[in-house]
């Protein structure tokens, strides 16, 4: 990566400068390899530890009068086994969660990268992060263990099983397919992983929906974005939360430029959208997963707010 998209970078301007024989091209594209490999090295140094608290206001018509005001702490795609026990990075950012005092924390999937086994030692740390009322998860592609050779299928069902079971012990209750209601009148939904293929599509929408009133308010956990396109737009969902693109752990958000690459796969990439009055909040990623580092897109926590009206 640092040194091979660098020299992708200096291929049309050398090209030209082969062409032209013009010393500009040459020096041009010289610099600007020079300084996105610099980029690669901070992204890999520094970018994957600076968690960026990205903080939203939201107002809904249907909110009930007990949830005005609500707080909830939104986080994505963790992959643990990235970080190969530096507890003391991750410390940093459980602090700023908890200094966030929120009322709820909502994961959305991807906690390891392939297996439960990846959490050890873990446990004390993520059970530390705090919050007033409830932390509620779903699952993501990664946490299915699909990415990897098991000797046989019970083997692979029992690192699923573990899996769940690590995060009741860390203190979060998992939604697979299933719902709660927060208070009269609003639900908590999660569905396992939709994706559109190759990913698996074990999510089933309109079962947990099922028995909720259309009017009620409803907040949904579905970790792949595409989920919200292909099915959730059209269903009478509220706000969807999702994660899985990680900004693709490279682009800019700066000086009113949004673009990663990433973006060619997913439209909705990060951040907020709306359509057919429904939110979607696509979240960056806390963690990190092949590429050892973040360029432009940092890792994220997100902080929202529900007001009614």
């Amino acid at each position: 990566m640092a040194f091979g998209v660098p020299a992708l970078v200096f291929l049309v301007p050398g090209s030209v400068f082969l062409y032209t024989k013009t010393p500009f091209w040459f020096e041009f594209g010289t610099w600007m390899s020079f300084f996105i490999f610099l980029g690669i090295l901070y992204g890999i140094f520094f970018g994957r530890w600076q968690w960026k608290i990205h903080r939203h206001e939201l107002s809904f018509p249907n909110l009930p009068d007990d949830l005005d005001g609500m707080t909830f702490v939104q986080l994505s795609d963790i992959h643990i086994g990235s970080f190969f026990g530096r507890t003391d990075k991750v410390r940093k950012a459980v602090s700023k969660i908890n200094h966030l005092n929120a009322d709820y924390l909502f994961f959305t999937g991807d906690l390891v990268n392939n297996s439960a086994e990846e959490l050890e030692g873990w446990e004390e740390l993520l059970k530390e992060i705090t919050v007033k009322k409830g932390k509620f998860s779903i699952l993501g592609n990664h946490d299915y263990g699909d990415y990897v050779q098991w000797q046989n299928d019970s083997e692979k069902s029992k690192n699923l099983n573990d899996l769940i079971l690590w995060h009741q012990k860390i203190g979060w209750t998992p939604l697979l397919n299933s719902k709660l209601k927060l208070v009269e009148g609003a639900w908590l939904l999660g569905v396992e992983n939709w994706g559109k293929a190759p990913f698996r599509q074990s999510g089933k929408l309109d079962q947990t929906l099922q028995g909720i009133p259309e009017k009620d308010f409803k907040i949904l956990l579905s970790h792949d974005p595409s989920h919200f396109d292909e099915q959730v737009k059209f269903k009478p969902v509220d706000l969807t939360l999702s994660g899985h693109t990680h900004g693709m752990q490279f682009g800019i958000e700066r000086f009113g430029i949004r673009w990663s690459p990433v973006s060619f796969r997913y439209p909705k990439w990060a951040g907020l959208y709306k359509e057919n009055n429904s939110y979607l909040y696509v979240n960056r990623g806390f963690g990190y997963l092949g590429f050892p580092g973040r360029v432009g897109i940092y890792p994220e926590i997100t902080h929202f707010t529900l007001w009614k009206g």
